[in-house]
């Protein structure tokens, strides 16, 4: 059920949906710039605040492996979260493990919360609190395994037939 101030982001390439906070939209821009070689696809939703676009509050990143792959390479020891395997694609995502730069006084070389204290409150629970909340409400109408408890089904599934005793 879609609330009323929510936004629903539609991705017609991959065919999922996620669901956003509406007070999101006055804080968050949608980038789909490819920063990673090893991703086939990028959505970066990034921080803007009083005009000024800052680093990314979370991104989604489509890996052409299977999750097979995706554990065999690592992946799931990294700061990478898994979300859905589909098409022999695995969707992750990634939060930032810092503050952005632009927040850093270069006299001090420590954050400014006295200039950029309210950004810096928003953007830690937008982080914090709403991206977990978010990557919750992925959907995708496509056959999926996902970060819930979805068993892992093999394509190949052969029938086992036993003879009953009488």
């Amino acid at each position: 059920m879609i609330k009323r101030n929510q936004i629903v982001y539609r991705n017609e390439r991959y065919g999922f949906t996620l669901r956003f906070p509406g007070w999101w939209r006055n804080y968050c821009i949608v980038s789909r710039a490819k920063l990673d070689r090893e991703t086939e696809y990028e959505v970066h939703f990034r921080f803007k605040y009083k005009g000024k676009v800052y680093d990314d509050i979370f991104a989604l990143l489509i890996y052409r492996m299977t999750k097979k792959e995706w554990i065999d390479r690592g992946y799931e020891d990294s700061p990478l979260g898994f979300l859905a395997e589909f098409d022999g694609r695995v969707i992750a995502y990634s939060t930032p493990g810092e503050l952005p730069y632009a927040f850093v006084d270069n006299k001090t070389g420590d954050y400014n919360y006295k200039k950029y204290g309210a950004a810096i409150e928003l953007l830690k629970r937008m982080v914090n609190q709403d991206v977990p909340r978010i990557v919750q409400t992925f959907q995708s109408p496509r056959k999926t395994v996902t970060m819930r408890s979805t068993p892992f089904r093999s394509r190949n599934v052969v029938p086992c037939r036993v003879k009953r005793r009488r």
